[in-house]
């Protein structure tokens, strides 16, 4: 919870380095891993984990995490 008593979010993004745009994966709390590429898409998939629904962009997998 944050001071203001809302609830946190946690999500894992793993950045391929020097990519142009932008790319990689995040993963929320529901274990879906996510795909993105570029600045909108990455926003989108933040988005969509902070209010629980499925990106319309982002494409997703399901990863047994390591």
């Amino acid at each position: 919870m944050t001071e203001a008593g809302n609830a946190t979010v946690r999500v894992e993004l793993d950045l391929v380095a020097d990519s142009d745009p932008i790319q990689g994966r995040a993963r929320g709390a529901d274990g879906v891993t996510r795909m993105f590429s570029g600045w909108l898409e990455l926003v989108e998939v933040l988005d969509s984990a902070r209010i629980g629904r499925p990106s319309s962009s982002g494409r997703a997998t399901t990863e047994e995490r390591p």
